[in-house]
């Protein structure tokens, strides 16, 4: 949230974020610029710039209400690598689809690597047999959904890096936290499982 907030108070300085071509001259996606300039960086640095202070009040709140709890169930480590691996996933599907569509859009926000944030929790949630910090795994797909929908709904918005970072979320969140989870508590289970039966050999032969 520092990054973003201080990304969008530099840049208002410099500028007008609301504007596109200020906004693509200091490093928004744009697809011309990647393939003709090689300019990658742009993938990254998009993640973290915001059209204006509507655009980034959004996308703070859903960070601020979910990224403490998510963080606070992975660890920070992971929560940085999913959260800039969502980001970067959706920024790059994003690109990819502007190219086969044939689009020259300019593209910014942190959305990717929130739904990646949405899409990590789902898991959480699930791995934690529906229910984590009070949120049921129905309130989560709902939210999931329902912000899916407002993209959708309202124009300009890219809602493909959102479905990316979504998918990249969830895929990230269970290799990382979800695989590592279920096995433990699945070895966990077995050995206690192995030393009740082990005790109750020993009795009935003593």
């Amino acid at each position: 949230m520092t990054i973003n907030i201080i990304v969008f108070i530099v840049l208002e300085i410099m500028g007008d974020t609301t504007n596109g071509i200020f906004m693509v001259n200091n490093g928004a996606m744009n697809p011309d610029l990647i393939l003709e300039n090689g300019e990658w960086y742009r993938l990254f640095t998009s993640t973290f710039m915001h059209f204006g202070i509507e655009h980034l009040a959004n996308n703070m709140l859903l960070l601020f209400l979910l990224g403490q709890i998510f963080e606070e169930a992975v660890g920070p480590t992971r929560f940085l690598g999913i959260y800039l691996g969502a980001g970067l996933t959706g920024s790059f599907l994003s690109f990819f689809y502007m190219c086969l569509m044939g689009k020259n859009d300019i593209v910014a926000g942190a959305s990717g690597a929130i739904f990646g944030i949405i899409g990590g929790m789902i898991v959480v949630i699930l791995v934690n047999r529906g229910r984590y910090q009070g949120i049921s795994t129905k309130r989560m797909l709902f939210m999931a959904v329902l912000t899916l929908y407002f993209g959708f709904a309202t124009s300009g918005t890219d809602n493909v890096g959102h479905v990316g970072g979504l998918v990249a979320g969830i895929l990230c969140t269970f290799i990382c936290y979800g695989i590592p989870t279920l096995i433990n508590n699945r070895h966990v289970d077995f050995d206690t499982e192995k030393t009740y039966t082990l005790s109750n050999n020993v009795d009935k032969e003593g």
